[in-house]
């Protein structure tokens, strides 16, 4: 009889590890790991790269149809691959938007106002191929418009609203597999100063003055020249 009660109580012990066994992909499976610096050149970002930002400007001064803040995330993924002979690649991340939060100095959240949420989501798009080993990362370089024209009146007015001359976002990004786990990373906090004409550059006509607005490389065109123009 008592054959019968063990081989049952052996049969969920072994299902119960299986089942938790089939938990491939912890939380910390994706992460933000950097904001990558634009090729002034070709204006590209590459997954590998060694250039990366360390702090980000927005330039008050700028007019308002400069008001667009950038970011060029790259994002690791950890995951390993589970292809097999039998069974198609499910490993593959789809990175789809960012969690963005902006924070005071502080650690508090600011009072945007009406109609502008603090957190809120941007759209990307990126996909990061899983990893053939365990210990690797998967790196994509990412593009999103982090902080969309409609806050910066708020954001502008932090200085004044708060005593506060920076401020930062917290980056997050979401994912799913292609085998349909969802996954989110744990927050990159991207520092932001404020300036005033510190970014304004005289640019030739037909020309912009960089690759990406608002990040600490980039200016904005506060006059044009005419490079044909004869001085006399």
């Amino acid at each position: 009889m008592s054959r019968f009660i063990l081989v049952p109580m052996m049969l969920a012990t072994t299902l119960a590890v299986t089942v938790a066994g089939c938990n491939r992909f912890p939380d910390l499976s994706i992460q933000v790991v950097a904001n990558l610096a634009p090729d002034q050149t070709d204006c590209g970002v590459t997954d590998d790269q060694a250039a990366v930002l360390a702090v980000g400007v927005i330039d008050r001064a700028a007019p308002d149809i400069y008001w667009s803040y950038v970011i060029t995330p790259r994002v690791e993924s950890y995951i390993v691959s589970n292809a097999l002979e039998f069974q198609g690649e499910q490993g593959n991340m789809q990175i789809t938007d960012f969690d963005i939060t902006i924070v005071l100095p502080d650690g508090t959240l600011p009072d945007l106002g009406d109609g502008v949420p603090n957190p809120y989501k941007v759209q990307t798009s990126a996909v990061i191929p899983p990893n053939q080993s365990a210990g690797s990362a998967s790196q994509r370089a990412t593009f999103a418009i982090a902080i969309p024209p409609a806050y910066f009146p708020a954001v502008l007015a932090i200085p004044e609203t708060t005593g506060f001359n920076s401020f930062a976002i917290d980056i997050q990004a979401n994912g799913t597999t292609s085998g349909g786990f969802h996954q989110t990373s744990p927050a990159f906090r991207w520092p932001i100063n404020f300036c005033e004409n510190c970014l304004a550059t005289i640019c030739e006509l037909g020309d912009t003055a960089s690759c990406y607005p608002g990040q600490d490389i980039w200016q904005w065109c506060a006059g044009f020249v005419d490079p044909n123009a004869v001085t006399p």
